[in-house]
């Protein structure tokens, strides 16, 4: 496990969305502090992806960028989340999440755990 120490909220965003990026479209997990409610929260993620299954996302304009810099979010598949047809059956994996990248706390990708202090 490796320890990164950053300072500034914008120098942190961007490592930790260029570490997320190591991924590539393998499985990578993250974990962050999620704003609504402060409570931990791990995900297993794809980048890059577009699965047949599970709906494009959608945002004002019916457009959603990958990342947000506004927000400080970045969108990617969540590849646990079962996806249910209108029957209730399990159709596939696969929902569209929002990070918040400024409270990541722990970064797995390309075989490596990255933890931010």
């Amino acid at each position: 496990m490796e320890k990164v120490r950053i300072g500034a909220v914008g120098r942190r965003v961007r490592t930790v969305r260029k570490l997320m990026e190591t991924a590539g479209t393998r499985i990578g997990s993250v974990s962050f502090i999620k704003r609504e409610n402060g409570k931990l929260r791990r995900i297993a993620y794809r980048l890059h992806c577009v699965p047949t299954y599970a709906p494009v996302p959608k945002g004002k304009g019916n457009t959603r960028k990958a990342i947000n810099r506004k927000h400080n979010l970045i969108t990617v598949l969540d590849v646990n989340q079962p996806l249910y047809n209108r029957k209730g059956h399990i159709i596939g994996r696969g929902a569209w999440k929002s990070i918040p990248l400024d409270s990541v706390v722990r970064v797995r990708a390309g075989g490596t755990i990255y933890r931010f202090v």
